[in-house]
């Protein structure tokens, strides 16, 4: 497939190929149609096949090939989910030479140093197996922080804080950490004063920053599962425990097991590291949802209360917001009383905090990382089984 630049600089001419001719009809179908056969989708023979050009978006596409009636992913296009339907992925972006991902040298995103420790902050850049990467699953850099006894005490192992939005997480010296978005959590210094004050105990934080600099649209393809009953197969969650997880905890004294294995996320990845835990027990013992989406609904039409409802909850799961309504405040609540309905507990099995007084704290802006720095505490606590503050 081919794209061209046109209109705006967020659209995009796109050139879609099947590169055969022995075919009497052939019909583009995808999300961006309602995955619906429409004769203004239908392909015409040019010299390499059949062809249609469309203006798209920068974003990300899921589609198919109908031909003469069978429904084909596209051969030529090696990214494409790990659906039972197999559907093709396009990426629009600017780079036209690798289906739309932001050219790069190298083809990641690069950021800043934070301001901390050089002996406690390390980056890696862990391969993708072919299978996962062709579920469109970027390369990116991952950052592992490392709490102040790691390189005395060389016996102790440590419990693991895998988070989302990872090029948001650190300190960076004249700018937040990645530059763009919301800002910085700071929480390499918050982390520094809280061991030191023994608010909870020292464990190993993973960062892992989302691609969406990559790819737009990316980030929401990666942290919103397309079924949530089925999250624990999703792309990025495989991502998750297959690549990062088996290399952390093949690189780093770690404690394995799930009830040393802390995922946390906000916003979508709120959502993320709700499902983690729900899904993958065995893996993640604890969630810390931050203004988690819940408003999300996948492709089914299901939501994530129902996901709650069919699901084990073996570990602890946090979440809160602030007192806007675009925090998830609604959401959140509802989640605590479908909880509490269920028989869990508040403040035990799990714990819903309201953010009272955050909406005039912070002007009404409460859905950004400056305002989930400040009550990081809390969860970290709730998690480790400490007094929460």
């Amino acid at each position: 497939m081919t794209l061209y630049r046109f209109m705006d600089e967020d659209w995009y001419r796109v050139t879609f190929v099947y590169r055969k001719k022995d075919a009497k009809n052939v019909f583009l179908v995808g999300d961006f149609c309602g995955w619906l056969v429409k004769d203004e989708y239908r392909m015409l023979l040019c010299d390499e096949g059949f062809s249609i050009t469309l203006p798209m978006i920068e974003g990300f596409y899921l589609y198919k090939f109908v031909v003469d009636g069978e429904w084909l992913r596209d051969e030529w296009n090696d990214y494409s989910d790990n659906s039972m339907y197999s559907n093709s992925i396009i990426f629009v972006h600017m780079d036209a030479k690798v289906y739309g991902i932001r050219a790069q040298h190298p083809p990641y995103r690069e950021y800043h140093r934070p301001n901390c420790n050089e002996s406690h902050f390390s980056t890696h850049l862990i391969p993708i197996p072919d299978e996962i990467k062709s579920c469109g699953i970027l390369e990116r850099q991952v950052f592992v922080y490392l709490p102040p006894s790691y390189s005395v005490d060389h016996q102790r192992r440590y419990p693991v804080v895998y988070m989302q939005d990872g090029q948001n997480v650190f300190s960076t010296p004249g700018g937040n950490f990645g530059g763009p978005g919301f800002g910085g959590m700071w929480l390499d210094e918050k982390l520094d004063h809280y061991w030191s004050v023994k608010a909870f105990p020292e464990f190993i934080l993973v960062a892992i920053p989302n691609s969406d600099f990559v790819c737009i649209g990316n980030r929401k393809r990666e942290y919103c599962p397309s079924v949530l009953l089925e999250a624990a197969s999703s792309p990025y969650m495989q991502y998750l425990v297959q690549v990062v997880k088996v290399f952390v905890d093949g690189q780093y004294r770690t404690l394995s097991d799930a009830k040393h294995t802390v995922i946390v996320g906000a916003s979508m990845g709120g959502l993320l590291a709700f499902c983690a835990m729900a899904t993958l027990p065995e893996v993640f013992g604890a969630a810390i949802c931050m203004s988690p989406s819940f408003w999300y609904r996948d492709r089914t039409d299901s939501s994530v209360y129902e996901l709650a409802q069919v699901c084990s909850f073996k570990g602890k799961v946090y979440f809160d917001s602030g007192e806007a309504p675009g925090d998830n405040l609604f959401e959140t609540k509802e989640m605590a009383e479908l909880l509490t309905v269920m028989g869990m507990e508040n403040g035990k099995d799990f714990m819903y905090h309201l953010d009272e007084g955050s909406f005039i704290r912070y002007d009404g802006i409460t859905h950004s990382e400056h305002v989930w720095k400040e009550r990081i505490l809390r969860p970290f606590q709730f998690v480790f089984g400490c007094n929460t503050q």
